[in-house]
C-alpha cells in the first residue's frame, strides 16, 4: 500500500526540526543537531545503567508507600465502586497516581516493574533491610489479581498481561518453588487461551473484538454529555502492530503450534503492515501502520497523527516484537524455509528508526505530529485506509491546555457517512460544546467549524517509545553472532539511554512535572493515547517497565561480550 502524501519529504522535515525546545511548538527553522557530537557525548556506562536500577528501585518502593498510605491515589470509579478490586497503578494523571480497574492490557506492567527489580537485587547496590521483602510482597500481591486472566480469551494482550508479570517473576531467583510452578502452570494456560484467537484461515491473531467508536460531546440541557457513536464501516478482523509483543509468550514454548502461530503471525504482519512512499525508491525506511483490518483488506492508525503516519511507540512495537521473532529462529522446532527473511526484515526497521532518530534520540509521540502540514494526516480519510483515528475528533477540551496534539491542530470537517446510520439518529438535532449542530447537511462537525482558542505549545515526545527501542536494540546486540551488528545496535541504545537518564528521569526532567518525582515514578513525558486525550506527556509505568529493562539489558550486553 502506497502513501499518497511524501514519506521522504515527512522524515526530511521531521530531521530539519526533531531538535526544538521540548515546550515550544516546533518550526522548521529549528538548526539541526550534529549526530556525530551527539553520540560522542552520549555514550552510556554499566555503572550508570546500575545507578538507574539503584534510582528505579526507590522510586517505587516510593509509590507503593504512598498506595500503603492511601495518598494521592487517583482511582478509576470502579475501583471503589467495587471495595474487592485490586486497582494497579498505571500512571500519573491530575497530579496523583492513576489506579486502573481490573482487565485492562497495561496492568501487567506494575507487577512486572517489581519483579524486574527484584530479578536484579545483585546489580542494585543500595538494598536496605525490609526493602527486597516488601517488594517482593507487593509483587505477589498485586501477580494475584491477574491470575484469571490466563482463561480470558476475549484479548490478544495476554503476553503484556501474563508474560510481563508472571514470566519475569520466573527471573528471581529466590522465587519458591511453589509459587514457580503455580506461575508456570498459568502461563500455559495463558497461552493456550492466547491461541484460540488465532485462525488458519487469516494466519493471524486477532487483535480487537469491540467495535470502533467515536466518542463526541454534545450540549444537553445545559450540561456536557460525553457518548460514543459507531462507525458505518467498522473492522471486522483487526489486527495490531503491538500484537508482535505478545508472541515472545508463544515462542518460550516447546510447542510446535504454538511457534507456527507466532511465525505466521510475523509473517503477515511483515507483509501487511508496513507503507513505503513512492519517492523511496529503494524502499529502504518501512514504517508500521499501528492497524491493518484483515476484513476489508486497509491499513491504518487507531494510534498515531493520522491513518497514515508514523506512530513513535508502534514502530517500537514492531523493532521490539521482530527481536524476539529472529530470536526465536534459533530454537524454532519448525521448518522456516517457506517464511520471509525476518532477519534483513528486522535490519529494515532499525534502519527506520535509526534515520528517524537522528535529530531527536527522543521521539515526538508520532514522528509526523511535528510536520508542517501534519494536520493533512490528521484528516486523512481516504478510501485506501481504513478509518478509525479517535485525532478525527480530538476537540480541545480533550486535551490539556499545555498540549499541542500536532502542527495545524484545528476541528476537523468530516462527511456524516461516516457514521453509521444509528449514530446519525442519535446525533440529531444535537449540539456540540461549540454552539453549533454537530451535523449540518452532509458535514459531520464534533469539534465545531471555529479555530480553537487553546494556548497549548508543546507536542509531546513519547520517552515509553525511546525505552522499547533501548531494550530492543540491547537485547539483539546480546545475542546476534554479527559483530558490526552488535557495535551497531547497542551503539545507538547507549546513546537513547544516555538522553533518557540524563534528561528524562523525574528527578532531572527539566520539563516534567516536579511531582512526578515525589509520587514515584522513574521517567517522564511519555506518552499514551492521543486520540483519547489520555495520558499525554506525563510518567506511564510502562515506560518505566522497558527502561528498567533496557538498563538490564546494558549489564547482560556487556557481560557477553
Amino acid at each position: 500500500m502506497k502513501n499518497k502524501f511524501s514519506l521522504c519529504a515527512a522524515i526530511f522535515s521531521c530531521m530539519a526540526i526533531l531538535g526544538c525546545s521540548h515546550d515550544q511548538a516546533p518550526s522548521s527553522s529549528d538548526a539541526k543537531i550534529d549526530s556525530e557530537s551527539t553520540a560522542e557525548s552520549n555514550l552510556f556506562t554499566v555503572e550508570e545503567a546500575r545507578a538507574n536500577l539503584s534510582f528505579s528501585k526507590d522510586q517505587y518502593l516510593k509509590l507503593l508507600g504512598h498506595i500503603n498510605a492511601d495518598r494521592h491515589l487517583k482511582p478509576k470509579p470502579a475501583c471503589t465502586l467495587e471495595p474487592s478490586m485490586i486497582c494497579v497503578p498505571r500512571s500519573e494523571e491530575h497530579d496523583g497516581i492513576y489506579l486502573e480497574e481490573s482487565e485492562k492490557w497495561t496492568n501487567g506492567f506494575f507487577p512486572g516493574v517489581l519483579w524486574k527489580l527484584l530479578a536484579s537485587h545483585e546489580e542494585i547496590s543500595n538494598w536496605s533491610e525490609g526493602e527486597e521483602e516488601s517488594l517482593l510482597k507487593s509483587a505477589k500481591y498485586y501477580q494475584a489479581s491477574l491470575e484469571s486472566e490466563a482463561e480470558r480469551g476475549t484479548t490478544h494482550d495476554l503476553g503484556f498481561i501474563l508474560y510481563d508479570s508472571f514470566g519475569e517473576a520466573l527471573a528471581y531467583d529466590k522465587l519458591d518453588e511453589e509459587t514457580r510452578e503455580h506461575y508456570l502452570k498459568l502461563l500455559e494456560l495463558g497461552r493456550a487461551t492466547l491461541a484460540t484467537r488465532y485462525t488458519d484461515e487469516v494466519g493471524l491473531i486477532r487483535s480487537w473484538d469491540w467495535i470502533p467508536r467515536m466518542r463526541i460531546s454534545t450540549l444537553e440541557e445545559g450540561e456536557r454529555v460525553d457518548d460514543l457513536y459507531t462507525l458505518s464501516n467498522p473492522w471486522t478482523y483487526p489486527v495490531i502492530v503491538d500484537n508482535m509483543m505478545n508472541l515472545e509468550f508463544l515462542f518460550d514454548s516447546d510447542s510446535q503450534r504454538y511457534h507456527e502461530i507466532a511465525f505466521n503471525h510475523a509473517k503477515y504482519t511483515s507483509l501487511n503492515h508496513y507503507f513505503y512512499d513512492e519517492s523511496d525508491i529503494n524502499q529502504q525506511y518501512p514504517l508500521a501502520y499501528h492497524v491493518f483490518d484483515y476484513g476489508s483488506s486497509k491499513p491504518g492508525n487507531w494510534q498515531g497523527v493520522g491513518n497514515v503516519s508514523a506512530w513513535a511507540r508502534g514502530q517500537g512495537w514492531s523493532l521490539y516484537g521482530y527481536v524476539t521473532v529472529v530470536e526465536a529462529m534459533q530454537k524454532a522446532n519448525i521448518d522456516l524455509s517457506d517464511y520471509p527473511d525476518f532477519k534483513a526484515h528486522l535490519n529494515r526497521v532499525f534502519g527506520s528508526v535509526e534515520y528517524l532518530l537522528q535529530d531527536g534520540l527522543v521521539p515526538y509521540w508520532d514522528y509526523f505530529a511535528v510536520r508542517e502540514n501534519a494536520y493533512e494526516y490528521a484528516e486523512n480519510v481516504s478510501d485506501d485506509t481504513a478509518v478509525f483515528s479517535g485525532i478525527l475528533v480530538l476537540c480541545e477540551h480533550f486535551v490539556e491546555d499545555h498540549i499541542l496534539p500536532y502542527v495545524g491542530y484545528r476541528p476537523i470537517v468530516l462527511n456524516k457517512s461516516i457514521l453509521s446510520s444509528e449514530s446519525l439518529q442519535r446525533l440529531e438535532g444535537k449540539q456540540s460544546l461549540y454552539g453549533e449542530p454537530v451535523i449540518q447537511g452532509e458535514e459531520l462537525l464534533a469539534c465545531g467549524s471555529k479555530p480553537y482558542q487553546q494556548t497549548g505549545t508543546k507536542i509531546p515526545r513519547d520517552t515509553s517509545a525511546a525505552a522499547i527501542y533501548a531494550a530492543a536494540m540491547y537485547r539483539y546486540a546480546t545475542f546476534t553472532n554479527d559483530p558490526s551488528e552488535k557495535e551497531k545496535f547497542a551503539g545507538l541504545a547507549d546513546q537513547i539511554m544516555a538522553e533518557l537518564s540524563a534528561h528524562y528521569r523525574t528527578d532531572r526532567a527539566k520539563n516534567g512535572r516536579p511531582e512526578s518525582y515525589e509520587l514515584g515514578f522513574v521517567l517522564a513525558e511519555a506518552t499514551g493515547d492521543m486520540g483519547k486525550g489520555s495520558e499525554l506527556d506525563t510518567p506511564i509505568v510502562y515506560a518505566d517497565f522497558y527502561f528498567i529493562e533496557a538498563n538490564i539489558r546494558k549489564i547482560e550486553y556487556e557481560q557477553s561480550k
